[in-house]
């Protein structure tokens, strides 16, 4: 599959984002979403401490095609690609999904990002290697002055 990105910035305020999975991965998704004004919903059995205390809705439970319906941005932080399958099927047009544990079935990809007062940096792999993008942005926090 040929993909073709162009980095876009998405106004969140107000927007619907569901993120199935209580782990470390769906935590470090949440605490990125936090300044965004959205609305975030966790969805699952469990939830890492940090989960419990940030100020976001939490469904106790497993996940369900009707915890999805009302989302704008949809994100699959499992470590069961059986539900992250499931996720990515019961999300219509719509709706963005991003599966972490599998590019292809994800309609975008994060970035790592450099937040000043008056910019923005961001920084992507396409999704093929986020670890690397985290690197850079590293690297250039350290060796850079804005």
């Amino acid at each position: 599959m040929t993909t073709i990105g162009y980095p876009i910035l998405l106004q969140l305020a107000d927007k619907n984002v569901a993120i199935i999975g209580g782990g470390k991965i769906a935590t470090r998704k949440a605490q990125g979403l936090l300044p965004t004004g959205a609305n975030i919903t966790v969805i699952a059995p469990t939830f890492t401490k940090t989960l419990q205390e940030m100020p976001i809705t939490r469904i106790e439970e497993n996940y369900h095609a009707a915890h999805i319906k009302d989302a704008f941005l949809i994100f699959c932080c499992t470590n069961d690609p059986e539900i992250n399958t499931r996720v990515t099927t019961d999300a219509t047009a719509p709706q963005l999904v991003n599966d972490c544990s599998n590019r292809t079935r994800s309609d975008f990809f994060n970035m790592a990002t450099i937040r000043k007062a008056d910019h923005l940096i961001a920084i992507s792999t396409d999704g093929t290697d986020p670890a690397r993008s985290k690197n850079i942005r590293t690297k250039i926090e350290q060796n850079t002055e804005f």
